[in-house]
């Protein structure tokens, strides 16, 4: 009722304008908007030999994928590589946060993450990370973090779903893979 009322609607990327034009909003009405992202000094980086740290950011709740983070970080340990998780963000709840760090302390991977919490500084965080990875499952408008990402000069990888593929296109600004897919987010690593 209110979003009919008003004279302008606000979206944060192309892609969520479309859908609100399609559910019958006037085209003039609804305007894109891209976030802000404030300067983030990007560290210079090489690629890393040995140890990966690999980085994602978010409030942790089903609908990010960390189950498949996990599972992708269980498959590539188990193949020999050297790779951690720095997870930046608070847990939605107390009861999501048990099933996660109980599926990670069952694929082995417990040891091999790092769990940070709230933080006030992203861009102390980013310097601390050789990839950023986004495994979310639905739509996301258009990521925060993955625009932040991208100023820090952090490669993103990132799952295909509504929104992301608004900032980074396959091979250009980082890689996609498919929502849920576990091979293809440890390939692209």
């Amino acid at each position: 009722w209110a979003l009919r009322r008003a004279e302008r609607l606000i979206t944060v990327s192309p892609s969520l304008k479309r859908w609100m034009c399609d559910q019958g909003f006037a085209e003039n009405r609804v305007v894109y908007v891209p976030n802000g992202v404030p300067p983030i000094e990007a560290t210079p980086r090489e690629t890393p030999t040995g140890k990966w740290t690999l980085g994602m950011a978010a409030l942790f709740r089903p609908r990010k994928g960390m189950e498949v983070l996990i599972e992708a970080l269980a498959t590539m340990r188990s193949q020999g590589f050297d790779v951690h998780l720095r997870a930046i963000g608070p847990f939605e709840s107390p009861e999501y946060q048990e099933e996660i760090v109980s599926l990670a302390e069952s694929r082995g991977v417990a040891d091999a993450i790092t769990w940070t919490g709230f933080v006030d500084n992203i861009a102390a965080e980013l310097a601390q990370i050789d990839l950023f990875v986004l495994p979310s499952l639905f739509g996301e408008g258009l990521p925060m973090v993955v625009l932040e990402s991208m100023a820090a000069a952090v490669p993103v990888i990132a799952s295909h779903v509504e929104g992301i593929p608004e900032a980074i296109r396959p091979r250009e600004e980082g890689l996609l893979f498919e929502p849920g897919s576990v091979s293809q987010l440890a390939m692209a690593v």
